[in-house]
């Protein structure tokens, strides 16, 4: 998970450093990055339902 977290990590620095008139650049890697990050919290989420079904919720 940590290669992923790097990747959206890279993809909004990248975003960062596009100029003002690249905003349509800008915006295709700022979703990309958005869309991995739901991912990546969407996969947190399923590890966590497995861990509280095995020992309880996790507060």
């Amino acid at each position: 998970m940590q290669h992923i977290v790097r990747s959206i990590k890279d993809k909004i620095e990248q975003a960062k450093k596009l100029p003002a008139f690249k905003a349509g650049k800008k915006t295709e890697i700022a979703e990309n990055a958005l869309d991995e990050t739901v991912s990546l919290l969407s996969e947190m989420v399923s590890r966590i339902e497995i861990l509280e079904a095995q020992y309880g919720e996790i507060e």
